[in-house]
């Protein structure tokens, strides 16, 4: 597929979806979340999508790298909810429920590790970042940015993540249609957030619990304030990781780099 026909195909697409109110496709783009919060800081209406082919300057978590060649779903939503701000970091549950339920519908079966990674037999297949600007208790905008290795070669990525990481082609052993998983990923998508603009938080959460591989394990999470280490036992109706450390203290996680203690030898 040229990159013409890339970017006229799934324009087209995206115009037939009524979650998608504009549409911004590019070959190649620094990053689709940086363009994204451009045009939320100018006025870009929920529902507005920007997407990429490749992204020179993808990014992840703590201004980290998201590698981005050819293969993957780069996505970015632009999202102005009406809820309290303590309830954004949902977001990235809907996005990885989405994330999740589409690869299931392929027959693979993918698990959340929180705060927001989607893994396939514990290597990372999808990655999420949320940016957001707001006011007191009014929420301006949500980007969400997503990035799914669809059919990305895992030697086209670093040595450093290679043995880290899965795409969904790799798992099927068979190639996969870009606009099928897009189109199949926004319907889900757009059904979660319904639930979430109606405020059915607790629904989210615990639909979010079925699928994560992190209740019960043994975990350490690298935060801005130091190491925690413990048991993740549950999840709050905010998004923030509940952990019970050895000596019986609870800890109440927003952010951080969690790490299962049984894999700490290849993390």
């Amino acid at each position: 597929m040229n990159e013409s026909v890339f970017v006229k195909k799934t324009t087209s697409l995206l115009h037939t979806l009524d979650f998608v109110k504009k549409a911004y496709v590019f070959d190649t783009v620094n990053s689709t979340n940086a363009t994204a919060r451009d045009l939320a800081k100018t006025g870009a209406a929920e529902g507005s999508v920007v997407i990429a082919r490749t992204q020179l300057q993808g990014r992840g978590r703590f201004e980290r790298v998201w590698e981005s060649p050819k293969g993957g779903l780069y996505l970015s939503l632009i999202l102005r909810p009406n809820v309290p701000p303590d309830k954004s970091s949902l977001l990235s549950f809907i996005a990885a429920l989405a994330t999740v339920k589409t690869m299931r519908g392929y027959g693979v079966f993918a698990t959340i590790k929180w705060p927001n990674d989607v893994r396939v037999h514990g290597k990372k297949i999808a990655g999420i970042l949320l940016e957001s600007e707001g006011q007191g208790q009014r929420i301006e905008y949500v980007v969400v940015g997503i990035g799914i290795n669809l059919a990305v070669d895992p030697t086209d990525l670093s040595a450093a993540i290679q043995t880290k990481s899965t795409s969904l082609e790799h798992e099927l052993k068979q190639p996969i249609d870009f606009h099928e998983f897009l189109k199949s990923f926004i319907s889900a998508f757009e059904q979660s957030y319904r639930h979430f603009k109606k405020q059915r938080f607790n629904e989210l959460v615990e639909e979010w619990k079925s699928y994560s591989d992190t209740l019960g394990k043994k975990i350490r999470v690298n935060t801005m304030t130091g190491d925690l280490e413990g048991t993740a036992y549950d999840v709050d109706s905010s998004g923030f990781l509940l952990l019970r450390t050895s000596k019986g203290e609870k800890k109440r996680i927003l952010s951080g780099d969690c790490l299962y203690v049984d894999e700490l030898d290849h993390a």
